[in-house]
This record gives C-alpha cells, structure tokens and sequence, in this order.
C-alpha cells in the first residue's frame, strides 16, 4: 500500500475516532457518569468554556461541575450532536464545530429546557488517543417552559438561559425566581 494512501486511511480512522469521542462525551452526558464525560477530555489544563455557567480549566473542575447540575435523578437529559464539520491542525491536533440539540427536564421544578448550542471544540492525540482539549459553547437559541400548572408555560425564550441565574458563574447555579422573560440579551 502506497505511503498516501495509508495517510489517507489513517486520517479517515481519525475522523471516525473524533466523531465516537464526541459520541461517548454526549452519551456519558446523558447517563449520567461525570467520571466518563470527564476522560474524553485531555489531562492536565483544557478549557471548558460554559458560557454562563463559567469557564473550566480542568477535568476536576468539570466532573464537579457537571456532578452538582447534571447527576441528580430529577434531571432527565438528551444530548444529541449532530453537524460535525472536523479539520486538522497537523497530524495530532484537529479543530471541531457541532450542533448540539439539548433537552432537559427537571422534574422537581418542573420545568423543561430546549437549547440549541454551537460547540467550537480542538481535539489533541495523547498516547494514540484523540481528547478534547477545549471546548467552547455558544448558544443560538433557548426555550424555557413549566409544566406545573399541567401545560406547558414559556418562561424564557431567548438565546441563552443566562437570564435564569443569578451570577454567572458555576459556583451559583440557583436559578433565579422570574416573571415570564422574553429577552433579546445575548449570553
């Protein structure tokens, strides 16, 4: 097998292994497991940007993150990335954008979230596998509803959910008590 063809090979099982990293990030999302989402990130300092949940600079700071807000059993997630569009730096660093279409149901407050988020992500080979080394989270759209009065109430319709936290930051993740918000404030 000639030496541009084995490249092109190599750099289409790369591809596939990107695209099953992300797969297994989201899907651990889902399940719960903040030990799994947390190693398809890179060891050592990586960049988690949140948005209005903060910006991470560990695997540590995330698995914590992500224990308090996500891995409660009234949480009810879908993660579903979609879009993939993946290039390469060289042969051990590629750049990533997906789609992410997110749900959430939060059955002790009742309430239900529809985002739609850009992730702009770089991806690094350590040791033959491919990790996540940063990931950034832009949000395009949100949709907050309550379903306490038994139908579904739009609280929030915006870009974000920001508008729903006191500060911006992952130390203090209460939501704020609100009328209905409709705003056009950018996250």
């Amino acid at each position: 097998m000639s030496e541009a063809l084995l490249r092109r090979v190599q750099r289409l099982e790369d591809l596939e292994a990107i695209r099953a990293l992300k797969a297994r990030y989201l899907n651990a999302c889902d399940q719960q497991d903040p030990q799994l989402a947390a190693g398809c990130f890179a060891p050592g300092e990586i960049l988690i940007d949140m948005g209005h949940l903060g910006q991470l600079t560990s695997r540590d700071q995330f698995m914590a993150v992500f224990s308090q807000l996500g891995c409660q059993p009234f949480v009810l997630d879908l993660h579903h990335g979609g879009n993939p569009e993946l290039a390469f730096m060289d042969d051990d660093h590629a750049t990533g954008v997906w789609s992410l279409d997110y749900r959430n149901m939060n059955t002790q407050a009742k309430t239900v979230t529809f985002l739609a988020v850009t992730y702009h992500d770089e991806y690094r080979r350590l040791e033959g596998e491919w990790r996540i080394t940063a990931s950034r989270s832009q949000f395009r759209t949100a949709l907050h509803c309550s379903y306490a009065s038994g139908t579904l109430e739009a609280l929030l319709v915006d870009r974000s959910v920001a508008a729903l936290f006191n500060a911006a930051s992952p130390a203090n993740p209460e939501p704020e008590t609100r009328p209905e918000t409709h705003s056009g404030a950018q996250p």
